[in-house]
Parts: C-alpha cells; sequence; structure tokens
C-alpha cells in the first residue's frame, strides 16, 4: 500500500510540472456524506476539479494540432468523471449489500476509475474494476460484464490531483472538501504515495476578538479556514469538527488572533483527533514502540482501515487494544489553521494569521502536554456530541469536573 502523506511531504517526491490538465467545478448531485446538518444521504450539489500532470509533455499533440494518445481530451475526461460518479452511486445502492456513500470513498473510486489502480487493500491494483452492465461506460463497451480500460494509464502520469467540494455541507462556511493528490512513479503500478485533506472553508464566526477598546465592546467576524492533513477517517466526520471550531471561536474573547490559533488547535486535538487516537497509558505500549519499518494497519472503528502508518524517523506510541493485536505504529494529523478579521484594517481585505500543529506527541512539548492531560484524566474517551446543545465550554467543564470525581 502506498504511504500516506502530508501535501508538503508529497510534492518534495514530486519533479516541477511541465505538462497539465485541469477540469474545474465539474458539477453533478449525488446523495453524498452529510449535509449541513449532519443527516445522511440527502442529495446535494458536488464540484469536482481535477488536474493530471503527465509525465511527458504532449508536444506531439501541440505539433500536429490534433488529438494523440500524448494527452487527454478535458471533454472525455469530464464525461468519465461523471460515468464514475454515477457508477459509485450505483454501487453503493447495491440493493444486496448497500453502503454509505462516503466522501473520501468517492475521491479513492474516482482515482481508481480513471486510472485502474486502486489506493485500498480491499481491491488488487492489478484488477480492472468490470463496468455495470447498467451504467453508460458498460453500454459503450459492447460485450457485457467486459473490463474497462483505464481513460488514464499510470504510465502517463506524475502526479494527479482529485477535489470533491461540498458547497452546501457547511452551515457557516462556503463549502467542505477533500482533496486527493496521488503521485506515480516509474517502475510503481499504481500510486507511490498519496495525500489527503479535509478542509472547512472560510468558516464565518461572530467573536470579541482584539486589543483595541472598541474591539472589546462589539462582536465582529472571524473567517476561520481548518485543513486537516493525512485525513485517514473514511467516516464523515466534518459536522463534529466544525461543531468544535464555531463554538470555540463564538465562546472565546481573546485579544490576538495567534492566541485564538492556537486555542482552536488544542481544542480540535484534545476533543476532535486525541478520543480517536490510542491511549498510551499501558505499559504494554511503551514497551513495544515499533520503528516504521515494523508498523501495520490498526483497525479502527472510526477510521478506515485502509490508513496507513505516519512514517518518521522516530519510534511511535503503539497501540494496546489487546494482546492478540499487532503493535503498530499510528498516523497522526495535521492541523492547519488560518485565522482571519475582515473589518479590523479599513483598507485592507483582511489582516490574516495561520498555524500548523501536528497532533503528534513527539513534535512539539505542548501536543506532548496535552497527550499527558489526557492520559491523567479518564480512561473512557468522552466525544463531543452533534448537535451539542447550549455551550461546549460549559460541556467541558462538566466532563472534566466527572474526571476528578467531582
Amino acid at each position: 500500500m502506498p504511504p500516506l502523506l502530508t501535501p508538503h511531504e508529497l510534492l518534495l517526491k514530486t519533479p516541477e510540472p511541465h505538462s497539465q490538465i485541469s477540469v474545474h467545478n465539474l458539477q453533478t448531485t449525488l446523495p453524498l456524506a452529510r449535509d449541513a446538518w449532519g443527516r445522511p444521504s440527502k442529495p446535494q450539489p458536488l464540484l469536482i476539479s481535477c488536474t493530471l500532470s503527465l509525465r511527458c509533455p504532449f508536444s506531439s499533440t501541440s505539433a500536429s494540432d490534433n488529438l494523440t494518445n500524448a494527452t487527454i481530451h478535458y471533454g472525455i475526461l469530464s464525461k468519465a468523471i461523471l460515468e464514475a460518479c454515477q457508477e459509485f452511486r450505483e454501487l453503493c445502492e447495491d440493493e444486496v449489500m448497500p453502503v454509505p456513500m462516503h466522501i473520501k470513498a468517492l475521491v479513492c473510486y474516482l482515482q481508481f476509475y480513471l486510472t485502474g489502480c486502486d489506493t485500498l487493500p480491499r481491491i488488487p491494483s492489478y484488477v480492472a474494476l468490470p463496468t455495470n452492465q447498467n451504467s453508460t461506460s458498460a453500454s459503450k463497451g459492447g460485450k457485457e460484464g467486459k473490463p474497462r480500460e483505464p481513460l488514464v494509464p499510470c504510465s502517463m502520469l506524475n502526479v494527479f490531483s482529485l477535489e470533491v467540494l461540498l458547497p452546501k455541507a457547511s452551515l457557516v462556511g462556503s463549502g467542505i472538501s477533500l482533496k486527493g493528490d496521488f503521485v506515480y512513479e516509474e517502475g510503481h503500478h499504481g500510486p507511490s504515495a498519496y495525500s489527503m485533506v479535509l478542509k472547512l472553508h472560510e468558516l464565518r464566526v461572530s467573536a470579541i476578538i482584539g486589543v483595541n477598546g472598541n474591539e472589546r465592546k462589539a462582536k465582529q467576524i472571524v473567517v476561520c479556514s481548518v485543513e486537516m492533513e493525512r485525513w485517514d477517517r473514511m467516516v464523515d466526520a466534518y459536522n463534529e469538527l466544525e461543531e468544535i471550531v464555531v463554538k470555540s471561536i463564538e465562546e472565546s474573547t481573546f485579544q490576538t488572533l495567534e492566541a485564538l490559533c492556537a486555542h482552536l488547535a488544542h481544542r480540535i486535538i484534545t476533543y476532535f483527533l486525541l478520543p480517536h487516537y490510542p491511549l498510551p497509558s499501558s505499559p504494554l505500549a511503551h514497551s513495544h514502540q515499533l520503528t516504521p519499518s515494523q508498523s501495520h494497519p490498526l483497525p479502527h472503528s472510526h477510521l478506515d482501515t485502509s490508513h496507513h502508518p505516519h512514517q518518521t524517523t522516530q519510534p511511535q506510541i503503539a497501540h494496546p487494544l489487546s494482546q492478540s493485536l499487532t503493535h503498530a505504529t499510528w498516523n497522526y494529523q495535521r492541523i492547519r489553521l488560518s485565522l482571519s478579521k475582515p473589518t479590523a484594517v479599513t483598507f485592507a481585505d483582511a489582516p490574516s494569521v495561520s498555524i500548523l500543529l501536528d497532533s503528534d506527541p513527539s513534535t512539539s512539548q505542548e501536543v506532548k502536554e496535552l497527550w499527558q492531560k489526557r492520559e491523567g484524566g479518564r480512561r473512557e474517551e468522552v466525544i463531543v456530541p452533534f448537535p451539542l446543545e447550549g455551550r461546549l465550554d460549559e460541556w467541558i467543564e462538566r466532563c472534566e469536573g466527572l474526571g476528578s470525581g467531582e
């Protein structure tokens, strides 16, 4: 399986692009993931963007001014993406075994449909997916059940980028997106590495923020974007993430955006990520820390079982689920936050700050302290309910009181 990396790590593995083909914001509709209120399987609009970075220049097409096999027709690419979405829907709505339409599953399926190579262990990368006999692609294929040839062979590609944007999936923002970037190297059948980034776009929240006297008297709009790198959850958890971010902003009264940024990052790690990470309290966990070469995938009820351990040079914390499970390194997600105040500077669009924080406790002292605080608290993890009625800070205070035995 290819490793799951951050976008920066992936960029370092790729050559500078010289020939690219892109389709931006291709529109369709699917009952995908969850809507802004967290309701599953509700039809909603999708905007799909795709960029192919070719391994070889399309010089023959440029010279002849005719389509050759050195390029991909963007019209055919667009139709193939829409056909893949329809086939994905038909597979998920199977009468015998229907499955939820998760946004990550769609991104992975689009990559698989177009290239014929998969990132997940469930489907061997050398097996061509048969076309659905009722789909458009099957009717064009001739014989029923004939395997479909991939539109974009992996040998043509250096990088394949796919983004699915749900513009109506946020209550206070401009949308939710998941972007997958896949790298292909010569000699590899399928992606050699990939990245997944979940993003909450431009959440607009009112809050008391600022050092000036007038800013302490009235709330102003704070625009917040959140990116979760190394996103390996198959379930659609963006509603819960948005709830934590929005309530944390609107309940705060910081003077600086920098302090608010750090506060949000700590809240996300403590109440969104840590409840789904292994608790490093067992002596067994400390005595069996593994290096990346010894790592194996770790199943988890809230995580995609196909996630890949984050490979670093330092040993990671093993998960002491039971004596029978293989101890494994963990794939720690990384948080990128950006905050801005559009009304703060009259003759500028907005002042803004950003922060990047890894949830791996070995990367910084502040994150290590969050882990230690969690380990010293309640053993059973408490997850913020969605939807949460009332204030988040009051809910946290009640939980901390229960944890201390008050």
